[in-house]
């Protein structure tokens, strides 16, 4: 098992009771909902709880999820209706797979005997793996994030300025979700972004409080530290996305490509993982090919048209192989190219940001693979946790092809301490 899904595993664990409810269940989102009318103290109580609760259970309910026949249809211009169903599983392990369907001329609400509370419960004991008292380090990152309002609270003042960039506004009401949205997100990201928090409702119903919140769908940050640290600031919206920085505040949140990514043919990620393990079970790591494979598009980062100088040429060899990944001509072709699971065949892979950081990090560490990490200047709620030299081996960003050379040809060279080095990964 690789490293993100043992740490997916752990979070599992870290929370509590799993739900087996209902074989089908309507949502009914709407672009506006009742406000949530909260005191200071309740509202930050609410708005910091719900990334904790998400961090233990809104990734484990990925792992149940399937998306393969996930579609998009607007009924009308005020709502969207969702049909999340359940098919039944075989135990063991006891899974909760929720397929959603959008429906055409559907009005329904949820039915009236949808659950407001959680009624069984799923023992740890059901699972292969042995439970654990602690959570992942990572975990920490979430205080961090939260930081900027530990002693303020959150404010309705401070929610309402989060709306000059959030593309929805989220609410939840009883049991109930409501959103607003603000504008059109790329792609399905905002779609893919709330399914993922219906997932959450449905495995604990009735375990989510009342809550309100702002969440942008872009890739880069935009709550800037420097704006809010003079005395008489009136504090930084708490603007939830999928990636941060050092220099910004905004609160990260797992992104949309964990349920799939339908407009580039990346399967959800539960079922991808299992053909990625699939392909690693039969191809050790010595038997690969000895060179530093990255494939994607260099056109929206400078730094990865710099990375393709780094590529075998007549005159330099810097142990790379880098190739131009077009997304266009894939959609044209059917994807035939772009299969992820079979990336993995080489000994290193490169991981390197694009406009900001990329979701091609799970798939990259997912490959049993010596992965090779240009340094990053942006994050997403996993990598903080991540260690050079632990989890990876650093490449210099200033010096990319000289780094990489000598990462590879040292790998090469002491392959027995590199193959104990990504046994000791896997096994985490």
């Amino acid at each position: 098992m690789n490293l993100l899904s043992n740490q997916l595993t752990m979070q599992r664990f870290c929370s509590s009771g799993l739900a087996r409810h209902f074989s089908e269940v309507l949502i009914t989102l709407r672009r506006w909902g009742p406000r949530v009318k909260k005191n200071l103290g309740t509202t930050t109580t609410l708005l910091l709880f719900l990334p904790l609760l998400i961090a233990t259970a809104f990734i484990s309910s990925l792992w149940n999820s399937d998306t393969s026949n996930f579609s998009v249809h607007n009924i009308s211009r005020n709502k969207t209706v969702i049909i999340v169903s359940r098919k039944p599983q075989n135990r063991p392990p006891k899974r909760i797979t929720t397929p959603l369907n959008c429906v055409k001329n559907q009005t329904q609400t949820c039915p009236t005997n949808y659950p407001k509370t959680s009624q069984t419960q799923e023992s740890i004991s059901d699972y292969s793996i042995p439970p654990t008292s602690t959570c992942p380090d990572y975990f920490r990152w979430i205080h961090e994030d939260l930081s900027p309002w530990k002693v303020t609270g959150i404010t309705r003042d401070m929610l309402e300025r989060a709306n000059q960039t959030a593309h929805f506004r989220l609410i939840l009401v009883n049991n109930k979700v409501y959103i607003h949205k603000y504008k059109q997100s790329i792609q399905t990201r905002d779609v893919f972004t709330i399914w993922g928090i219906l997932q959450l409702l449905r495995k604990y119903p009735g375990r989510l409080p009342d809550l309100e919140l702002m969440f942008d769908c872009d890739d880069r940050p935009v709550i800037r530290s420097r704006d809010y640290s003079g005395p008489n600031n009136k504090g930084p919206p708490p603007l939830f996305r999928y990636s941060g920085d050092r220099w910004t505040m905004d609160i990260v949140f797992p992104d949309w490509s964990f349920w799939g990514w339908a407009e580039i043919n990346i399967k959800p990620w539960e079922s991808l993982l299992r053909e990625l393990k699939e392909g690693n079970n039969g191809r050790n790591w010595v038997d690969r090919e000895p060179y530093a494979y990255w494939k994607g598009n260099p056109f929206v980062a400078e730094t990865r048209r710099d990375l393709l100088t780094c590529n075998l040429s007549d005159k330099h060899d810097w142990n790379a192989r880098l190739y131009v990944q077009d997304w266009i001509l894939e959609s044209k072709q059917g994807f035939q190219q772009s299969n992820l699971a079979s990336q993995c065949a080489h000994r290193y892979k490169i991981y390197i940001e694009g406009y900001a950081w990329s979701v091609s990090e799970k798939y990259i560490l997912a490959c049993d693979s010596t992965t090779l990490i240009v340094k990053p200047y942006f994050h997403d709620f996993f990598i903080r946790y991540l260690q050079p030299l632990r989890h990876y081996w650093p490449i210099r960003d200033k010096d990319k092809c000289k780094s990489i050379k000598f990462a590879v040809d040292w790998g090469n060279t002491h392959k027995q301490k590199v193959i104990s080095f990504v046994d000791y990964i896997i096994l985490m």
